[in-house]
């Protein structure tokens, strides 16, 4: 079963942000255990525990991705890929989480929308099943977690992002909503392009 449960990141900071590589380096409250989330779903605080330590490896080498917006697949498509998660810990129930923002198309609009005062959220992506627990679900020892993605609606309670040491950069934000809106625009124009040629023939 696709699971996916998303949390506002409350107290999000951003620690760094670089001009030169176009990196935003961010850091707040990811997930909390033992606690019903607003999918009334419960993590077990020794689940959570488990899968940071199977993800451990995939930190320290820089591969553990996620997306902007929720994918309904359980693989990390490239393409998407907003920002790099570079650290998970757990401090009493609830997992503190650092991620570079990168200079991807997707991680450009994650920082214009962050910039811009949007409150964004934390999402946890994984595979598992539930077990109905009255008003709640349980989430069973088969769960997977396979990443956390930024996205707009959040379920678990706080998790939502704070700009500290922003760098003034007034056109950051006017560039990359035009250049995404121009990238946008030639795709639709060359979809077109195809179309017609497909139906003349």
């Amino acid at each position: 079963m696709f699971i996916t449960d998303t949390f506002i990141i409350e107290n999000l900071q951003v620690l760094e942000e670089s001009r030169s590589t176009g990196i935003m380096k961010i850091a707040g409250i990811f997930q909390r255990a033992d606690s019903p989330n607003h999918n009334k779903r419960i993590y077990e605080k020794k689940l959570l525990l488990r899968e940071l330590k199977r993800l451990d490896e995939a930190i320290k080498e820089r591969r553990l991705m996620g997306e902007l917006d929720h994918p309904t697949h359980d693989a990390i498509k490239l393409g998407n890929v907003s920002h790099l998660v570079t650290s998970l810990s757990m401090k009493g129930n609830e997992m503190l989480g650092e991620a570079e923002i990168l200079n991807t198309p997707c991680g450009q609009v994650a920082q214009a929308l962050i910039k811009s005062g949007v409150k964004l959220g934390i999402s946890s992506r994984g595979m598992g099943s539930l077990t109905e627990k009255g008003d709640y679900s349980l989430v069973n020892d088969d769960f997977k977690l396979v990443t956390f993605d930024l996205v707009a609606d959040p379920s678990t309670k706080g998790a939502f992002p704070d700009l500290v040491n922003e760098a003034n950069d007034s056109n950051f934000i006017e560039t990359t909503i035009r250049t995404t809106y121009d990238k946008a625009l030639n795709e639709k124009i060359f979809i077109r392009m195809l179309e017609n040629k497909l139906y003349t023939k």
